[in-house]
């Protein structure tokens, strides 16, 4: 009884932090101040997988709900339901704390058996960042194409950045890497000291994720929770996130079921299966390391050490919370004032590890970057 107490405890004080975070999203900003004060309604967490038991995933378990059942009453505070122009006025907590107490139990089902799960495909901008530093000491000739290959990649949408138009602005204009014309529109912007140049994005010959449970964008269910895992709120966000599906339903990557730790070489193995010949491969994760146990990390960061002593030339790319990537110096190198997520790097050349480094921090959905100039070299 006392672990249930304290674990409620931290789930209402995360809705807390929530809150004080994004208090300025009307939806969600709203409930999470609800939540902290309602262990009944925040307590559907306590079934939550260990680690699991965060904000995001309530709300994804709700947001899913109303997307299969449009006529329950939480409905109509949702845009992602009734549209932008259609979400109804005044307080939604009422509606809401009603619909989670009369659906406690398929909630709490969802709860116990989910994990959150986001493909928010804006978070191409700083993907596109990464992968300009990342590349940036090859030589034009080596630089021409990478092997890329995503931990946690749910759909693999952000595989697909190339298929995609990416814009970083800074003082009214605007950089496009990626495809100009295409329907999947990502945008940020660029707080740097110094202007960060994302085009021309190296040409990407294979690429391939690793998931527990990844989706196909013809799974009905699990790209309807990929959906649900997105905050309705913030305009945008899943109208991005349809398009990417129809766009990379076309030509979809190779998505490997299996544990990002065990199975590396696997999803390395089948981002260079169409080009063995690729010298360059660039891993990366987008808050995906987070939800991995510290020693697992650890493990992880001696199987990507390994992989780097046998390729000719190995890139890892991560936008983490801080502390979930290791290997990193610490991200007072970066403006700690910049707040967000940090966007770190290493690099393997001929075997042998460069110095890591924190580019900068970010958005954790992309909307802007603020990196500090890169070393020479």
């Amino acid at each position: 009884m006392r672990r249930d107490e304290a674990r409620r405890a931290t789930i209402e004080r995360r809705f807390s932090e929530f809150a004080r975070e994004f208090g300025h999203l009307p939806l969600y900003g709203r409930l999470a101040r609800e939540l902290s004060q309602d262990g009944e309604a925040a307590g559907l967490l306590l079934a939550a997988q260990p680690g699991q038991d965060r904000p995001v995933l309530w709300f994804a378990a709700l947001h899913d709900l109303v997307l299969q059942r449009p006529d329950l009453p939480a409905a109509r505070w949702y845009p992602s339901v009734v549209g932008h122009g259609h979400v109804a006025s005044g307080d939604p907590w009422p509606d809401v704390r009603d619909t989670v107490l009369a659906h406690r139990e398929e909630l709490t089902a969802t709860i116990a058996t989910h994990t959150t799960q986001t493909n928010e495909v804006n978070r191409c901008v700083y993907l596109a960042a990464g992968l300009a530093a990342a590349t940036r000491d090859r030589s034009a000739d080596a630089a021409d194409s990478i092997a890329l290959v995503e931990l946690g990649a749910s759909a693999g949408l952000l595989l697909g950045i190339d298929r995609y138009a990416v814009m970083l602005t800074r003082d009214g204009h605007g950089s496009v890497a990626g495809d100009p014309g295409s329907p999947v529109r990502c945008a940020g912007a660029d707080r740097s000291r110094s202007a960060v140049r994302i085009e021309p994005l190296p040409r990407i010959t294979g690429r391939a994720g690793i998931d527990r449970a990844p989706v196909c964008p013809d799974d009905e269910a699990g790209v309807r929770w990929l959906s649900a895992c997105l905050w309705p709120d913030v305009p945008g966000r899943v109208e991005r996130f349809r398009a990417a599906v129809d766009v990379m339903g076309q030509r979809p990557p190779p998505l490997v079921r299996g544990d990002l730790v065990d199975d590396l070489r696997v999803v390395v193995a089948a981002a260079r299966a169409d080009e063995p010949s690729t010298s360059h491969v660039v891993v990366f994760s987008s808050w995906a390391l987070t939800y991995v146990e510290a020693s697992r990390r650890a493990e992880l960061d001696d199987r990507i050490t390994a992989l780097g002593g046998e390729l000719p030339a190995l890139s890892w790319l991560t936008a983490e919370p801080r502390g979930a990537a290791p290997g990193l110096p610490g991200p007072e190198a970066a403006r700690p004032d910049a707040g967000g997520t940090v966007l770190g790097l290493r690099r393997w050349r001929d075997g042998v590890e460069d110095q890591p480094m924190v580019l900068g921090m970010c958005h954790p959905h992309g909307d802007w970057i603020d990196l500090v100039p890169l070393p020479s070299g």
